[in-house]
C-alpha cells in the first residue's frame, strides 16, 4: 500500500471518529447507504438545509457507468456489473469528503463534486486498488465520463479529481496519472472532449488570450456578463409581472435584491428576516445633514457574507454578519419588497418557530388531538380546495396580487358544509392507509365513510411523516454565526413551502396558513428557474412576454459581474467595489471588470491641467500613460522631462512629439509622423522600439499569421538544392530569420508593454541618421575609401 495513501485514510478516519461518524456504512448491493450510518454532510459542516445533502450512496454513478461498459464492448473486454465500492476505494471516497470538509473547508456541493469522480473510476479500476490505478483504466473512466456527461462539466471534475488528489497527494504509486485523461480517436470521444474544452475556455474566460479583446469596444470576457436583452426581461419580469405561485412571490423578491445588490447568490437566498438598518447623519451642531445639502439617513442591509478569512470555525462554516449600503435611488422598493415577504410569510415563520422550538410537526394539537380529515389533508398537502366549491375568479385574482394571508380564511370559510372531494382517494392511498381514520371519539372507522365526520389522529400523522415522508419535514437545524450566535431557520427571509407541488404542478391553492412543510429557499432553486445551469422550471419559459423572450437563460452570477462592470464604468473606485461585494482584494474585483478599451481609457481621471494643455490626440495618449498601457521611447521621455522639469513641460512635450496615436495590426506605435510618414511602413514587428502590444485579438492573429508565414519563407530556402540557390540566397534566409524571431518575441509579449524596449528606431531613415549635407555626404565617401 502506498504511505501516503494509508496517512490520507489513517487522518480522516481520525477526524471522522472525532465528530462520531460511522466509518463502516451499510448499503445495500446497489450501493444506498442506510439513513443510520450515512453522513449528513451539511450538518457535518454546520450549514443551513437546503439543500439537505448527504453521503448516501456508495454504487457505480449510472451515467458514465453506461458509457463505461459500451466502451469496454467495443474494446473487446468483459462488462462490469454494479456493484459498490471495493473497500480501498469506498476509504478514499469517505476520505475525500472528511479532507475537503474539515480540513480545506469547503462547502457540501463542492465537496461532492471533487469525490464522485472516484465513483467514476472504480469500476474501470475494477479489482486494482486506488494506489495501483493504471494509465489505461484512467483513460477508460475519462472516457466514460466524457461521454457520460454531454456538458463537459463531469471531464472537468475528473481531471480535477487526479490532478489534486491522486497526483496531489501522491496516493498513487505512478505520478501524474492527469496525463492520461485524454480522449480516444473515436469521434463521439473526440467530440465530447470539444465540449468539456469549451467548458474550460468558458470558466477561465477572465485571462489568456481567450479573455482578450477583438476590438477597442469589445467587452473583455463579455461571456461572464448577462445578455443584454435577457437582463431585461429578467427585470421586467421580477418588478411588474404578477407571480402565479407563492413560491414564486419569494423567487421574485430574491431576484429584485440581486439585482438591486449584487450579492453572491447564496448571500441572497440567507438574507436575515432582521435586515434593515437605518444610520442617521449630523453636522457638527447636530442638526440632521440633509439640512446642509447632505443625506440625513441611509439605508443599510445586514446580509451573510461569504468566502471570508473569518467565516470557518473548527467545527465548520459559520455566518459572517455584513452591512452594505443600499443606494438611495432603490431604497423605497427595497423596503416595500422585502416588508412584502415578511408579511406574507408571517403564518409560515411563527409555525416553523413553533416546530423548531417543539419538535413537534403540528405544534398546535396536542398528539393525541383528534382533526377533521379535510383539515389535516389541507396541512399535509397544503391543497386549500377540498371541496366541488367554485371559487370566485375575482377571489383567486385578488389573492394571486397580494398573497395575502387573509384571502385564505375567506376561501375556507366558502367550502364549510359542502361536499367534499378527493379526500377519499388521499386517505386510502397504499401511501396513507395505514394512517387509521377515525370517528370524533377515536374509533376507527371501517367501510364507507362520511369524509365531512371522519378525523385523524395527529400523532399517526407525525409518525407517518417521520417515517415515510422524511421530505415533508420542515428545516428547523440551526447553524451559528462567526460570534458563535445560533441563527435558526424561522430568522431567514425567504421562507418557501417545501414541495410545492399543488401549486407548481396542479395550478391550484396553496393554504399556507396550515401547511406544516416549510423550509428556506435553496440557492439550487435560484439557479435553476433563471435556466442558465439546466434548470427545467425556467422562469423566462413560464413568464416570457415574447417566443423569442420564453428561450433566454441567464446565470445568477452573471448579475454581480454586470453590477461590478457597471461601477467601475460609472468611476468608482476599486476599493470601494471591492468592500461592497465583500472581496478580500483588489484584484478579486479586477476579475469582474468587463469593460472595453475604450471605457477604460475614457473613465481615467486627468489632472485639470492636463485637459487644458493637451491636444485631443496627445490627451489620448496621456490617457494610455496613465493607464499603463502604451511602452516607447516617446512614453519613457515624457516621463524623463516630467521628472526633471515638472507637468508643464512633459505636456508640452506630448503635444510636440506625441501628435498621433497609430494603431497598426501589430500593436500600438505613439511615433509622431507629422512631417513624414514611417519609412518602415507596418514592418514595427522587425524590432522597431515604437512598438507596444495591446490586448486586441485581432492584433495576436494577425502577428501569429505573419510567424507562419515567415516560417514557410525559411523553410523553403532552406529546403533548396545548394545547386539551385542564387546569389543572394543568404540574404533572404537571414532577412526571415530574423522577422521570424522578431515576431515570436512580439507574440510572447504582455499586453500594455514594449515588444523591443532595446530595438532601433524605423521611424528615422538612412539619411536623417548620416545628414543630408555636403559635409556629411563627403564624410561618407571618406568613411567608404577608408
Amino acid at each position: 500500500m502506498n504511505p501516503f495513501y494509508a496517512e490520507y485514510i489513517a487522518t480522516a478516519k481520525r477526524l471522522a471518529a472525532e465528530r462520531g461518524l460511522i466509518w463502516d456504512l451499510d448499503y445495500d448491493d446497489q450501493g444506498k447507504v442506510s439513513k443510520e450510518t450515512r453522513w449528513d454532510l451539511t450538518g457535518l459542516v454546520g450549514m443551513f438545509p437546503p439543500p439537505a445533502l448527504y453521503l448516501g450512496q456508495v454504487g457505480v454513478e449510472r451515467n458514465s457507468f453506461v458509457k463505461l461498459n459500451e466502451i469496454r464492448r467495443r474494446m473487446g473486454q468483459a462488462v462490469i456489473e454494479p456493484r459498490p465500492m471495493s473497500n480501498a476505494w469506498l476509504d478514499l471516497y469517505q476520505a475525500i469528503f472528511i479532507h475537503q470538509l474539515l480540513i480545506r473547508k469547503t462547502k457540501p456541493l463542492s465537496a461532492f463534486y471533487a469525490a464522485v469522480p472516484v465513483r467514476q473510476l472504480a469500476p474501470a479500476a475494477n479489482d486494482t486498488p486506488p494506489w495501483a490505478v493504471t494509465p489505461e483504466q484512467v483513460q477508460q473512466a475519462y472516457n466514460a465520463v466524457l461521454m457520460g456527461q454531454p456538458s463537459g462539466k463531469g471531464a472537468l471534475d475528473f481531471i480535477t479529481m487526479i490532478r489534486n488528489i491522486l497526483d496531489g497527494q501522491m496516493l498513487a504509486d505512478i505520478p501524474s496519472l492527469v496525463r492520461f485523461c485524454i480522449p480516444y480517436p473515436a469521434t463521439d470521444s473526440q467530440t465530447a472532449q470539444q465540449q468539456a474544452d469549451t467548458m474550460r475556455k468558458r470558466q477561465n474566460a477572465h485571462g489568456g488570450k481567450e479573455g482578450l479583446r477583438r476590438s477597442l469596444a469589445e467587452r473583455k470576457s463579455f461571456a461572464k456578463l448577462p445578455d443584454e436583452r435577457a437582463f431585461w426581461e429578467l427585470v421586467r419580469i421580477v418588478f411588474t409581472e404578477t407571480p402565479r405561485t407563492f413560491s414564486d412571490v419569494i423567487r421574485f423578491a430574491a431576484l429584485r435584491v440581486q439585482i438591486i445588490m449584487g450579492f453572491r447568490i447564496g448571500e441572497t437566498a440567507l438574507l436575515p428576516l432582521d435586515w434593515k438598518r437605518w444610520r442617521e447623519y449630523f453636522d457638527a451642531d447636530g442638526r440632521p445633514a440633509g439640512e446642509r445639502g447632505g443625506f440625513s439617513r441611509s439605508l443599510m442591509i445586514r446580509h451573510f457574507a461569504e468566502k471570508q478569512e473569518d467565516d470557518e470555525r473548527t467545527d465548520g462554516v459559520s455566518l459572517y454578519e455584513n452591512t452594505q449600503h443600499v443606494p438611495p435611488m432603490f431604497e423605497q422598493i427595497l423596503v416595500e419588497t422585502l416588508d412584502h415577504i415578511e408579511q406574507i410569510t408571517a403564518p409560515l415563520r411563527e409555525r416553523l418557530r413553533q416546530q423548531t422550538a417543539t419538535g413537534r410537526i403540528f405544534p398546535e394539537y396536542a398528539e393525541d388531538a383528534l382533526v377533521p380529515a379535510s383539515e389535516m389533508y389541507v396541512r399535509m398537502t397544503g391543497n386549500a380546495i377540498f371541496t366541488d366549491v367554485g371559487l370566485p375568479e375575482e377571489l383567486l385574482r385578488a389573492y394571486r396580487e397580494t398573497y395575502d394571508p387573509s384571502f385564505l380564511a375567506e376561501i375556507q370559510a366558502l367550502q364549510k358544509g359542502r361536499a367534499q372531494r378527493g379526500l377519499s382517494t388521499f386517505w386510502t392511498k397504499p401511501a396513507q392507509k395505514q394512517i387509521p381514520v377515525r370517528t370524533a371519539s377515536g374509533v376507527p372507522l371501517e367501510g364507507r365513510i362520511d369524509w365531512r365526520t371522519a378525523y385523524i389522529r395527529v400523532g399517526d400523522v407525525e409518525r407517518h411523516i417521520r417515517d415515510s415522508r422524511a421530505t415533508k419535514l420542515s428545516d428547523t437545524s440551526p447553524t451559528r454565526t462567526t460570534d458563535g450566535t445560533l441563527l435558526y431557520p424561522h430568522e431567514m427571509m425567504f421562507l418557501v413551502p417545501v414541495r410545492n407541488l399543488i401549486e407548481g404542478r396542479n395550478n391550484g391553492v396553496l393554504d399556507i396558513t396550515l401547511y406544516s412543510a416549510i423550509g428556506r429557499l435553496d440557492v439550487e432553486d435560484l439557479k435553476s428557474i433563471l435556466g442558465g445551469y439546466g434548470g427545467q422550471t425556467c422562469i423566462f419559459a413560464r413568464y416570457g412576454l415574447t417566443e423569442a423572450d420564453r428561450t433566454f437563460t441567464m446565470k445568477t452570477h452573471a448579475l454581480r459581474h454586470l453590477q461590478n462592470t457597471e461601477l467601475f464604468r460609472l468611476g468608482v473606485a476599486d476599493t470601494i467595489i471591492t468592500k461592497k461585494f465583500n472581496r478580500r482584494s483588489v484584484q478579486q474585483s479586477h476579475v469582474y471588470d468587463h469593460r472595453s478599451l475604450a471605457e477604460d481609457l475614457a473613465n481615467i481621471d486627468l489632472p485639470p491641467e492636463a485637459e487644458e494643455r493637451l491636444g485631443d490626440k496627445a490627451l489620448q495618449v496621456f490617457k494610455l500613460i496613465s493607464a499603463n498601457k502604451a511602452r516607447g521611447p516617446v512614453v519613457d521621455e515624457f516621463r524623463k522631462v516630467q521628472r526633471e522639469y515638472g507637468d508643464e513641460a512633459a505636456f508640452d512635450y506630448l503635444n510636440a512629439e506625441a501628435d498621433g496615436l497609430h494603431v497598426t495590426p501589430y500593436g500600438l506605435c505613439m511615433n509622431s509622423f507629422t512631417s513624414d510618414p514611417c519609412p518602415k511602413h507596418l514592418e514595427c514587428f522587425n524590432g522597431c522600439l515604437h512598438l507596444a502590444r495591446t490586448d486586441v485579438i485581432s492584433e495576436q492573429e494577425n502577428l501569429e499569421r505573419m510567424r507562419d508565414k515567415f516560417a514557410k519563407v525559411i523553410i523553403t530556402l532552406e529546403a533548396l538544392p545548394e545547386g539551385h540557390r542564387n546569389i543572394g540566397w543568404a540574404n533572404q534566409l537571414t532577412h526571415a530569420r530574423v522577422r521570424y524571431e522578431n515576431i515570436v518575441k512580439a507574440l510572447g509579449t504582455e499586453p500594455g508593454m514594449q515588444v523591443f524596449p532595446d530595438g532601433t528606431d524605423l521611424s528615422v531613415t538612412a539619411e536623417q541618421k548620416a545628414g543630408t549635407t555636403i559635409i556629411d555626404t563627403m564624410k561618407r565617401l571618406r568613411d567608404l575609401d577608408d
